[in-house]
């Protein structure tokens, strides 16, 4: 009887030692998978950052080209345009002297 009691306890022991390795495993393995994780956090931060900067860099080019001393030339050489110079100025009459007219 006693032998059996002996063996029972030592299954018992064997399978949480062989619990505790097995937690101890996963729990190295999930570190591992998040640092991975977090590494690929990082350089997508890194992406996004410099597309921001890209794109910061963009508007202001956008800006500085759409200025009116850049599309004046282009106007006028590119597309022909010219500036009017005969302007003529038009007036709008007031409401009440439009209605007086109609009637």
């Amino acid at each position: 009887m006693k032998r059996h009691g002996l063996s029972f306890w030592l299954v018992v022991g064997l399978a949480a030692y062989v619990g505790v390795v097995v937690a101890g495993v996963q729990t190295a393995r999930q570190s591992a998978e998040r640092r991975a994780m977090f590494q690929q956090l990082t350089a997508s931060q890194d992406v996004e950052d410099a597309n921001l900067r890209e794109y910061r860099m963009l508007l202001l080019e956008r800006a500085t080209v759409a200025g009116y001393q850049n599309v004046e030339p282009i106007a006028r050489d590119a597309l022909g345009m010219r500036f009017p110079e005969d302007i003529v100025r038009v007036e709008v009459a007031p409401v009440a002297a439009v209605q007086g007219s109609a009637r």
